[in-house]
């Protein structure tokens, strides 16, 4: 055909045609829909999964076939290439022959064709680059570490209740950048007064984990001026005092530290288990793992603070159709290449991912061996402090002096001197609140109106439960804020404006769970997407109003139809589990009274039925049985209020228990169907 020929005197390169056909549809990824399905074949044929490392090998064998002399595991057919499909794929690889830079193609072509005929995978470098990371992280002393806090350690630390900020704050430096912090309560945590604050302390490490390192630097995507700007505007749209001086006293510097990652519970509540990821600016070059040469260049971060490379090397094998070269970054690169190596000390047995493939576990499953096999990988060092390991898969306990650990210079000393929580005190207190003399009319009430407004038209001493689930930080369309830090303002102000409603010593059960979004506080784009600690910042403004956090209700909605992990690889650093959960804090309006710590299995509602109809008009109801939780703190001559009624759910249960109700709902489309679905 003549556009082969064309290609072949544009590269000059002596190779076959039939060779040369499928080198270019290699390249251009050309019949990779009919690879993927040969794969799905395989993996039902053999009841297997193939990871990464197999499925590169096999598809050098689907696209090659004998020119391609190494063994794969599993016999994959060689493509059968049709004229039709030559035509179309050499037309477009010419194209791009004459359009980007061919020289960087070409060598890219010529890279290829030197390690087919070597028999070397693009992993050959991996001994070598290796190597070199563990140069790197020489002088780090251990890539995870463990703290379990319990009742005895906290009465050892004379009931000191920093005791987890400071030692996040000892640890951090020692730490290897990238790596994991574990915070392990087990049993309840109880002050002097017999107080028990197991949740207290928890959001508070949680929050001060994710903040306590101060970065001043200059960070190009981090546009301060115009940050302060927006963040000042909508103070003022909140009607808050000395916004510009709020919104300048926030943006002095970058919050940062560890990154939110997980949470898991036992299903009796008795072990508690945070996991947070470190990760800390580095500008240093990173070998490429296809070439193991450092011509790159890159100003690309897919999560705040994590740089990406891309490869500049024209004879880079994995360069891209169109020239571009491979895109990495560090600990991606380490992760696969302990794939590819198939230590059988890193891998998670299935038995092992089943246990704890939801964040929910039975209180059977012993957990430290899978922390251990989650976040670590053989040969590694792990600090424990306050607890050991039945068996270590070949990794190595180092046991350093914590006393002897300082705090990074650019770090704030304790929980109460992070910057985001003296925003929203400072937020709370330039704003104002009315107190009104509005009765309530009716048993069961709805408006359609700001509730936050509504609530301070009010005559107080009427409400006496209040139970919700507010509308999540940007997860459905009918909630949107620029940031989260703005998302938080609203959710404090509406906090204490159903704190000055409620009669004394009433109770407020919030359902609120964990997101993945960007939350746009320093960076506005992918780079701040990550899994928001919903709960724990919930709980910070809702104490910063006024209200004691008396307990948490964890609410198992059991099995979550998910897509994550549909190929999971059960091996170190890639198992994920899923969440299957949300948080229902309960606050008191008042002193501490009772633990109200529980794990409840309720279904969820099925809204979309077979025909993919949402039949109940709403987003984001939830079920009758939520509501009934609320019955242990009634009062049953005063109103159950929800501030955001959604559509209707807590007054129905009202309406069907007998108890008098009143509700608030912003959009008008939800207000019509709660008035449907009550009246």
């Amino acid at each position: 055909m003549s556009i082969i020929k064309q290609v072949k005197e544009f590269v000059q390169l002596d190779i076959p045609d039939d060779f040369l056909i499928a080198l270019v549809f290699e390249m251009s990824r050309f019949a990779d829909k009919s690879f993927t399905a040969e794969i799905k074949k395989l993996q039902k044929k053999y009841n297997v999964v193939i990871d990464t490392p197999t499925r590169k090998l096999l598809r050098k064998k689907f696209y090659y076939g004998s020119f391609y002399l190494s063994e794969t595991p599993y016999n994959i057919p060689t493509y059968s290439y049709k004229e039709p499909e030559i035509e179309e794929a050499f037309a477009d690889f010419y194209h791009r022959l004459k359009t980007y830079d061919p020289d960087k193609i070409i060598s890219s072509m010529q890279k290829r064709i030197e390690d087919l005929k070597n028999s070397q995978a693009s992993d050959s470098h991996m001994a070598e680059w290796l190597k070199q990371y563990d140069k790197r992280r020489a002088n780090k002393l251990y890539s995870m570490t463990v703290i379990k806090l319990d009742q005895e350690l906290f009465k050892s630390s004379r009931y000191n209740q920093s005791i987890l900020t400071d030692f996040i704050v000892k640890i951090y430096d020692a730490l290897e950048n990238y790596r994991h912090l574990a915070i392990v309560v087990e049993g309840e945590i109880y002050d002097q007064q017999k107080h028990c604050i197991t949740w207290e302390l928890l959001y508070k490490a949680g929050i001060f984990a994710e903040n306590f390192i101060q970065f001043k630097d200059k960070f190009g995507p981090f546009h301060k001026d115009q940050q302060i700007k927006n963040l000042t505007e909508f103070l003022k749209s909140r009607k808050v005092k000395n916004s510009a001086s709020l919104a300048a006293n926030f943006y002095d510097s970058i919050s940062t530290g560890f990154k939110y990652e997980d949470c898991y519970i036992s299903d009796n509540q008795y072990t508690k288990i945070l996991i947070y990821k470190k990760i800390q600016l580095d500008q240093s070059h990173i070998p490429c793992p296809s070439c193991n040469t450092i011509i790159q260049s890159g100003n690309s971060y897919p999560e705040m603070f994590l740089r990406s490379w891309e490869c500049k090397n024209p004879s880079c094998p994995d360069r891209s159709k169109s020239g571009r070269g491979k895109r990495f970054d560090e600990y991606g690169t380490y992760r696969y290449f302990k794939l590819v190596e198939k230590n059988e000390n890193n891998l998670v047995s299935p038995t092992l991912y089943q246990n704890f493939h939801r964040d929910i576990f039975s209180a059977k499953n012993e957990w430290m061996g899978f922390l251990i096999k989650e976040y670590t990988f053989s040969k590694e060092n792990i600090f424990l402090y306050n607890c050991t390991a039945k068996k270590l898969y070949h990794r190595k306990i180092v046991s350093p002096k914590l006393k002897k650990m300082t705090a990074p210079n650019n770090a704030v000393a304790g929980y109460d001197d992070l910057p985001i929580v003296k925003f929203y005190r400072e937020v709370l207190k330039n704003k104002s609140f009315k107190t009104g003399k509005q009765k309530i009319k009716s048993d069961l009430e709805v408006i359609n109106a700001d509730s936050s407004e509504y609530l301070q038209s009010l005559a107080p001493g009427q409400i006496g439960t209040a139970i919700t689930s507010p509308p999540y930080y940007n997860a459905r369309e009918y909630s949107s804020w620029s940031t989260l830090i703005m998302y938080y303002v609203d959710m404090l102000i509406n906090s204490r404006a159903v704190y000055n409603a409620l009669a004394p010593n009433s109770y407020y059960l919030y359902n609120i769970g964990d997101i993945v979004s960007e939350d746009n506080i320093y960076v506005v784009s992918n780079m701040s997407k990550r899994r928001a600690q919903l709960g724990f910042l919930s709980a910070m403004v809702f104490e910063i109003a006024g209200f004691t956090l008396t307990g948490n209700i964890i609410w198992d909605k059991g099995e979550v139809q998910s897509k994550r992990n549909s190929t999971i690889n059960l091996v170190s650093g890639y198992v994920k589990c899923v969440n299957c959960y949300e948080h229902i804090l309960v606050f008191r309006k008042g002193p501490f009274a009772k633990l109200s710590n529980s794990v409840e299995c309720i279904t969820p509602v099925i809204k979309i039925n077979s025909k993919g109809e949402n039949t109940y008009k709403h987003t984001a109801p939830y079920p009758l049985d939520l509501v009934e939780l609320i019955r242990p703190y009634l009062n049953q001559d005063l109103y159950v209020l929800d501030p955001f009624l959604g559509s209707g759910t807590t007054l129905k249960w009202c309406k069907i228990n007998g108890f008098k109700g009143v509700g608030t709902e912003l959009n008008e489309t939800y207000y019509e169907l709660c008035k449907k679905n009550l009246f």
